[in-house]
């Protein structure tokens, strides 16, 4: 799984035996052997990066113009993207199928028949000034769906928000809002996503909002593949913002800003069939999370984050982790952080994180092969156990270099324990070479 302020995850057993429920870690109690603390898992936005499986990560972010498309892996085409914020082909608009778009009609039936009739030659446009409110869940059944903002569709049934997507190379743009009314409590259930991806591929999802869910912002799982999520913004729900787990793969997130959410991102379970792999999240926004990590890979492979910002979150900014009793992830490997900043990590004292933590804690899974570098760490709570932490003993690999470490921090800088197979050079701390193992 991968998650970040922008967070993937999805759950295990009740993900893999019941299709419509799904585990943001927040319906079973953590323990001991879970995870270093009592914090409930909470990951935000993650990006899987665009390439086959097995290869690195690409060096480079896919074009984020309006113009370009999902990536694809060789030979595969990609679908056409949304050119700016214009309709392709046929406009269709959902007044023709009998909505009437005040938000206080209730137009779900109309909004499903609009959906109904798109095709790759169609696009539905939600117009400005309009909100369709719906009340049940809605599908894109057809192939090569289109549907663009700036309008809104709202939900005003926190129990049946989704929108769910059914079918390949569907495309959301062009300011596109997605809302629901109000949520009075944190569901495990996809109905209660606001977007839940499963299964597709060649999915974009460019510059739209997500106001509000009741689950995650964003679910992507069930093997989904060659996605783009590029410049969204995921406000206020109460698990993940950006939600990736159960195989998805080959995926790209770029300039993701999550604000409020209450969990975090990317995740991989050990009763999953297929690993999350090959993931690029470039560019991450995380905010002023209310309960959970900032980015997050709990089991994955060939991950990597880029550029990141984090401000604000209760448990550690950036962790990577194998969880083991109740969730009973796969391990991390191949895994990068590459630059950015972790502002105020870890500001709940109960949970015990500090700012960065790579953890093992699942027998017969380890973290390896995992690289921190030029990460800047600002204003860690003194009340953190440390500032960066490695705890487990099933860890291997593990580079930590170049990370600059200024304003308020613990005593403890870095919490490594002697012997372990960690890396580190080029630390420094309050703008001065600082020694590691004179910690």
């Amino acid at each position: 799984m991968v998650t970040l302020g922008v967070f993937i995850a999805g759950a295990g057993i009740a993900l893999a035996l019941n299709p419509d429920r799904y585990d943001l870690f927040g319906s079973r109690p953590a323990t001991s052997a879970a995870r270093p603390d009592s914090d409930r898992d909470s990951r935000n936005v993650s990006v899987t990066g665009v390439q086959t499986p097995g290869t690195p990560a690409p060096s480079t972010v896919p074009s984020a113009t309006p113009s370009a498309g999902p990536s694809a892996t060789p030979g595969a085409a990609p679908p056409a993207a949304a050119a700016g914020a214009r309709p392709v082909g046929t406009v269709v608009v959902p007044e023709s199928f009998g909505a009437v778009g005040d938000g206080r009609t209730d137009d779900t039936q109309a909004l499903q028949r609009a959906f109904d009739s798109l095709d790759a030659g169609k696009t539905l446009v939600v117009g400005a000034g309009k909100t369709y409110r719906h009340t049940a869940v809605l599908r894109l059944k057809q192939t090569g769906s289109r549907v663009m903002g700036p309008g809104t569709i709202l939900a005003t049934n926190e129990a049946q928000e989704a929108i769910f997507i059914e079918a390949d190379k569907v495309t959301l743009y062009g300011g596109l809002v997605l809302k629901v009314n109000q949520t009075t409590k944190r569901f495990d259930t996809h109905q209660s996503c606001k977007l839940r991806i499963a299964g597709r591929t060649d999915t974009l999802i460019d510059g739209i909002t997500i106001d509000g869910a009741g689950g995650a912002g964003i679910f992507v799982g069930d093997g989904s593949s060659r996605f783009t999520i590029r410049d969204v913004r995921v406000l206020d729900t109460r698990a993940d913002g950006i939600h990736m787990t159960n195989g998805a793969h080959d995926g790209t997130v770029i300039r993701p800003h999550v604000s409020g959410q209450g969990d975090d991102a990317v995740v991989s379970y050990a009763d999953q069939p297929v690993i999350c792999r090959n993931i690029v999240v470039d560019s991450p926004f995380v905010e002023n999370q209310y309960h959970g990590r900032g980015v997050t890979v709990v089991g994955g492979d060939n991950i990597e984050y880029r550029n990141i910002r984090v401000v604000s979150s209760t448990s550690a900014g950036v962790y990577v982790a194998a969880e083991g009793n109740p969730y009973f992830t796969y391990g991390p490997r191949r895994v990068r952080i590459l630059g950015g900043t972790v502002t105020r990590g870890n500001t709940l004292e109960s949970v015990g994180h500090g700012a960065v933590l790579v953890f093992s804690g699942h027998q017969g899974f380890s973290a390896d092969d995992i690289t921190i570098d030029g990460l800047k760490i600002v204003d860690t709570p003194t009340s953190a156990p440390s500032v960066v932490g490695v705890r487990g003993s099933a860890v291997s690999n593990i580079k930590l270099t170049n990370l600059t470490i200024s304003g308020t921090h613990p005593r403890t800088i870095a919490a490594i324990p002697a012997g372990s197979p960690v890396t580190t050079s080029g630390w420094k701390l309050d703008n001065q070479p600082f020694d590691v193992r004179r910690n």
